[in-house]
C-alpha cells in the first residue's frame, strides 16, 4: 500500500470517527467523553496534515506544530479514560503534555537540534500512553472486555515510541523534528491506522458496554441507599444454599426499632436521610464479598460467607452498637435509633430459601419482644424435604 493510499487512510478513519463521537455527544446524557473522542480524532486529523507538509512549514512551526497538535488529542485521549474510569481529572492536564513539547520544540529550535525535539516529542508522547494504560487498567473497568482491546492499542503505540525514543538517542531516528519524518513512514501509517482502528470501534464499545454494566448493576440496588435489593440478596442465598461444597455462613436480618415515629416526627425526608446513613454505617463494617441489602422499608439483612458462629454473632454486635452510634442532623443529639435482630449460622443444611427466612424472622421478632436493641440467633432447624 503506497504512503497516499495509508494516509487517506487514516485521515478518513479519523474524520469518520471524530464526526461519530461528535453526533454520538449529542444524543447522550453522559457526553464528556464523546466529545473528548471527538476531539482527539479532530486534532489528530489536524496533526497528520501538518506532517504530511511538514517540509514547506516555516522551521519554527515544523519543530511545534505537528507533534503539538497531536499530543493536544492524545491528551483528550487521556482525559476520556479518566471520566470513563471516574478518576480526578481537570481539563488543564488536557493541554499540559502539549505544553511541555511547545517548550521542547521551542529550545530545539533556538538550538537547531532535532534530535531534542524527536525525542522529547516522544518520550511526553509515550508517558500519554502509560498514563491512558493506567486509566484503561483501574478498578472501575474490571470486568469489561472492550477495555482490553484499547489497553492493547495504547500498549502498541507506548511500545513504538519507546523504541523512537532509543533511535533518536542513538541517532538512527532522527531526521527531523517530527513523529513521522523518517525513513519508515508507511510502518508509521500503518501503525496509526491499526490504533485508529481500535481506538475507534473499543471506545464506542466500551461506552456501551459500561452503560449495559450499570443499568445491570442498578437493577441488583436499593434505588435509594444503594444497598442490593430483595431479589439479588435472594439469588444470594440460593447460590449458598445450592453450592456442591457446604460452607457455614451467617444470614442476619435486623429491622430498625420504632422506625415509624422517625417519618411521623420528623418526616419522611428525614427518614430516607436516617436510611441512607445507617446503610453507610453497615457498609462500613462489612467485608466485600458480604451482601448487605435492604429488604424493603425498614428491614434489612446481611449474608455472611465463609464465617464461624463466633465472628458472625461478633458482626451482629457491632451492626448493632455502631447503628445506635448514629447522630442525625435532623434530631436532637441525644436522639438514636436502635436496631433488633435475628441471626442464623450453619452450612444451610439441605433448608429450602423460606423455611431460612422463617427462622430468622422468628428470632428477629424474639428480639423485639426481649427489648429490642439485642441479636437473637435462630433455633436449629432440619430440612423438610
Amino acid at each position: 500500500m503506497d504512503l497516499l493510499t495509508l494516509f487517506s487512510a487514516n485521515l478518513l478513519l479519523l474524520l469518520i470517527f471524530a464526526i461519530s463521537f461528535q453526533a454520538m455527544s449529542l444524543r447522550v446524557t453522559q457526553s464528556t467523553h464523546w466529545r473528548s473522542w471527538a476531539a482527539a480524532n479532530a486534532l489528530l486529523v489536524a496533526a497528520l496534515v501538518c506532517f504530511a507538509f511538514e517540509r514547506v512549514l516555516p522551521d519554527l512551526a515544523a519543530y511545534l506544530l505537528p507533534n503539538t497538535l497531536l499530543l493536544l488529542g492524545f491528551g483528550f485521549h487521556l482525559y476520556a479514560a479518566r471520566v470513563l474510569a471516574r478518576l480526578p481529572n481537570k481539563v488543564s492536564d488536557v493541554f499540559a503534555p502539549a505544553f511541555a513539547n511547545l517548550l521542547v520544540g521551542m529550545l530545539a529550535y533556538l538550538l537547531s537540534d532535532p534530535t531534542l525535539a524527536y525525542v522529547g516529542g516522544n518520550v511526553i508522547f509515550t508517558i500519554l500512553c502509560v498514563a491512558t494504560i493506567a486509566a484503561y487498567t483501574s478498578k472501575n473497568f474490571h470486568g469489561l472486555i472492550s477495555v482490553i482491546g484499547l489497553v492493547l492499542a495504547f500498549f502498541f503505540l507506548a511500545a513504538v515510541g519507546g523504541l523512537r525514543v532509543y533511535h533518536g538517542l542513538t541517532g538512527d531516528g532522527a531526521t527531523g523534528p517530527g513523529m513521522i519524518n523518517d525513513m519508515m513512514q508507511d510502518l508509521h501509517l500503518m501503525s496509526a491506522m491499526l490504533f485508529v482502528s481500535l481506538t475507534g470501534a473499543f471506545s464506542t464499545a466500551l461506552s456501551f458496554e459500561q452503560v449495559a454494566q450499570r443499568h445491570k448493576e442498578a437493577a441488583r440496588r436499593d434505588p435509594l441507599t444503594g444497598a442490593y435489593n430483595r431479589r439479588e440478596f435472594q439469588v444470594r442465598l440460593e447460590d449458598l444454599l445450592h453450592a456442591p461444597e457446604k460452607k457455614t455462613f451467617g444470614l442476619l436480618n435486623f429491622d430498625l426499632d420504632h422506625f415509624k415515629q422517625v417519618n411521623d416526627e420528623y418526616g419522611h425526608l428525614a427518614g430516607d436521610q436516617a436510611l441512607v446513613k445507617v446503610v453507610a454505617a453497615v457498609k462500613a463494617q462489612l467485608r466485600q464479598d458480604d451482601c448487605f441489602a435492604r429488604l424493603g422499608g425498614e428491614e434489612f439483612a446481611v449474608l455472611l460467607p465463609n464465617i464461624s458462629r463466633e465472628n458472625a454473632a461478633k458482626v451482629a454486635d457491632r451492626l448493632r452498637r455502631r447503628i445506635s452510634d448514629i447522630r442525625f442532623e435532623f434530631a436532637p443529639e441525644e436522639f438514636r435509633i436502635t436496631a433488633s435482630a435475628g441471626i442464623y449460622h450453619g452450612d444451610g443444611n439441605q433448608l429450602l430459601m423460606e423455611d431460612l427466612m422463617q427462622v430468622v424472622d422468628e428470632s428477629l421478632y424474639s428480639s423485639k419482644n426481649n427489648g429490642r436493641n439485642c441479636v437473637t440467633f435462630a433455633r436449629a432447624l432440619q430440612a423438610t424435604h
